[in-house]
């Protein structure tokens, strides 16, 4: 794994505890969260962290909010990259993301 990516990952974990300096770190387990290195700097710095259950997707508020772009966004024909970008900048900034875990845990 690049070194550039690891690095990008432990700054924005820096920039997470800078603002909750008490928390729980919820990963998926995509590679670049459970390498050695990551998981060496969690450590040393006391930060508590698991990991999303394996094929949960459901439990995870990264991918329902990929979920619902997806539903929303993806489904036209998009002439350029930029014009792909921007329908997802006017999506994010008119539609809030709502996750209610609870949905998925309470039939």
């Amino acid at each position: 794994m690049k070194r550039q990516i690891k690095e990008e990952v432990l700054w924005n974990i820096k920039l997470i505890r800078m603002k909750f300096p008490k928390m729980l770190l919820m990963l998926d387990k995509a590679r670049w969260n459970k390498n050695n290195w990551v998981m060496s700097w969690l450590k040393e710095q006391g930060i508590d962290y698991m990991f999303f259950p394996t094929g949960s997707p459901d439990l995870n508020p990264v991918e329902e909010c990929w979920r619902q772009t997806r539903d929303n966004v993806t489904h036209v024909s998009h002439n350029s990259e930029e014009d792909l970008l921007e329908d997802l900048e006017n999506y994010w900034k008119k539609q809030p993301f709502r996750h209610n875990v609870l949905n998925y845990l309470v039939p």
